[in-house]
C-alpha cells in the first residue's frame, strides 16, 4: 500500500506540473531524439531512484512535446515507461541535458531531494577540506572535454593496433577494452570491469552514473604474455617481467590498464579487477596517493568481492598469518614503504577486510586520505584508534596477539 501510495504521488506531480514543465519537456525532445537507441548516463527521478546505463527505447510524444520515456534498464529485457514530471535529471554523453524540480510533498519526493541535498553538501565540504590542506581535486570535465578524451584514448588505440592487428575494440559505458581474447571469452571479464566500478561507486558513496574516469578508462588484454610485453615496452617505456598486469596512471588523469590473459580464468578476472581499481582510486576526489599497503589491500579486496571463484586471495591470506605468526610482525617499512613485498599483500587484504567491518568509517578513512589528510589523522577521524590501536586489534583478531609493525 506504501509503495502505491508513493507511485500515485509521483503521478500526481507530473501531471500538475504545469506550463513550464510542458515547455521544457518541448525543449527536450530535440535533445533526446539523437539519443533514441543508445545508453544514456543516468536518468534519476524525484523520489532519488537512478536508472543508470539505462537504453532509451523511444521518446512518446504528445501534442508535439516529449510526454514519456521509455527506458530498458541496464541488464533488463523488460521496458519501464516513466512520464517526464518525474524526472529531475538526465545526462547523456555526459552532458545533464535536462533537470528539473519536481514539487511534490510525497514521502518518496522528500526522501529523495534530501538525499540530493546531503549529497551536495557532502562534495561542498570535501572541497573545503581540500582547499584548507591545499590539495587541488580533479577538474571537473565538461561533457566535450570527456568526448574529447575518448576520442585521444582511441587514437591511441588505432597506433597500438598498427603492431597489433588482431585487437579487437569494444566499449562499455565506463571502458574500452582493447584485446585479442576472443570475444566470447572476453565477455564475462568486461562483466567484472564494470562490477568493480559500481562496487567502488557504492563504497565511497558515488551515485551511480556520476563520472569518474577521464573519458573512460582503456584496457589493453592480450592472450600471450609476450605481446603484453612487447606493448609495455613500445607504447608505456616499461620493461615488464613476472607481472600479468599494470595499471598506468598519469598525472593528468588518465588510466590506462594493460594485461595477459594466462591459463587460469579466475585469477584473470581478478587482476582486471585489482588492476583497475587502483585506477578507480587513482581518479576518486583528488590525486592524492594512498599508501601501498592500502592501496594493494583494496584492490585485492575488492577482487574478492567481485570475483568470488578466484582463489588468489585466500592463498595468500594463508600465507601471510603464517608469517606473522612466525615473525611477529607485519614485515619490514609495511605501512611505509613505496611498494610492498610479495608476502606482504595477503597481510594488506586481510588487514584491509579488517578495517572494511563496517564500510562507512573505511570509506570515511580512505576519503581523509584523498583529501590530503595523513594516514594516521584520517585512521583517528574515521575510527577514533591510533595506527598503533589499529594494529594491536588486528593482531588479536587473527590469533597474534603481540604483532608488531
Amino acid at each position: 500500500m506504501r509503495r502505491l501510495t508513493g507511485i500515485m504521488a509521483v503521478l500526481v506531480t507530473a501531471i500538475s506540473a504545469g506550463p513550464s514543465a510542458a515547455a521544457r519537456a518541448d525543449e527536450l525532445t530535440d535533445k533526446l531524439r539523437p539519443h533514441v537507441g543508445t545508453t544514456l548516463d543516468l536518468v534519476e527521478l524525484g523520489t532519488g531512484k537512478r536508472f543508470v546505463r539505462p537504453t532509451l527505447e523511444n521518446v512518446v510524444e504528445k501534442e508535439g512535446r516529449a510526454a514519456l520515456l521509455r527506458l530498458r534498464p541496464e541488464g533488463e529485457k523488460a521496458v519501464t515507461s516513466l512520464p517526464i514530471g518525474v524526472i529531475v535529471k538526465i545526462v547523456a554523453g555526459r552532458e545533464t541535458i535536462h533537470e528539473a524540480a519536481v514539487k511534490g510533498k510525497g514521502t518518496a519526493q522528500v526522501k529523495g531531494k534530501k538525499a540530493r541535498e546531503a549529497y551536495e553538501k557532502k562534495v561542498a565540504e570535501s572541497l573545503a577540506r581540500m582547499q584548507d590542506r591545499g590539495v587541488r581535486p580533479w577538474p571537473t570535465l565538461s561533457a566535450a572535454e570527456h568526448a574529447a578524451e575518448v576520442e585521444n584514448l582511441k587514437t591511441f588505440v588505432a597506433a597500438v593496433k598498427e603492431t597489433f592487428p588482431n585487437l579487437q575494440v569494444t566499449e562499455t559505458h565506463e571502458f574500452i577494452v582493447a584485446t585479442d581474447i576472443p570475444a566470447g571469452q572476453m565477455a564475462p571479464y568486461v562483466a567484472s570491469l564494470d562490477a568493480m566500478h559500481d562496487f567502488l561507486c557504492d563504497l565511497y558513496g558515488i551515485p551511480r552514473g556520476e563520472p569518474v574516469w577521464k573519458g573512460k578508462c582503456l584496457v589493453v588484454a592480450f592472450l600471450r604474455e609476450q605481446d603484453f610485453q612487447a606493448f609495455e615496452a613500445r607504447f608505456m617505456k616499461v620493461r615488464m617481467q613476472g607481472a600479468h598486469g599494470l595499471c598506468h596512471q598519469s598525472s593528468d588523469g588518465r588510466v590506462i590498464m594493460a594485461c595477459y590473459r594466462g591459463d587460469d580464468a579466475p585469477a584473470f578476472a581478478h587482476m582486471l579487477v585489482h588492476e583497475t581499481s587502483h585506477g578507480f582510486n587513482h581518479r576518486w576526489m583528488s590525486p592524492e596517493r594512498l599508501p601501498n599497503w592500502l592501496n594493494e589491500g583494496i584492490a585485492e579486496w575488492v577482487g574478492t568481492k567481485v570475483v568470488p571463484g578466484s582463489d588468489q586471495v585466500p592463498l595468500k591470506e594463508a600465507e601471510a598469518l603464517e608469517f606473522m605468526r612466525r615473525t611477529g610482525t607485519l614485515g619490514p617499512d609495511f605501512l611505509t614503504r613505496e611498494n610492498i613485498d610479495a608476502v606482504q599483500y595477503g597481510i594488506a587484504s586481510s588487514l584491509v577486510k579488517f578495517l572494511a567491518r563496517d564500510l562507512k568509517k573505511f570509506a570515511t578513512f580512505v576519503q581523509g586520505i584523498k583529501e590530503g589528510a595523513a594516514v594516521e589523522e584520517s585512521l583517528q577521524a574515521s575510527y577514533k584508534v591510533s595506527l598503533a590501536d589499529l594494529i594491536k586489534a588486528y593482531g588479536a583478531a587473527i590469533g597474534v596477539p603481540q604483532l608488531k609493525p
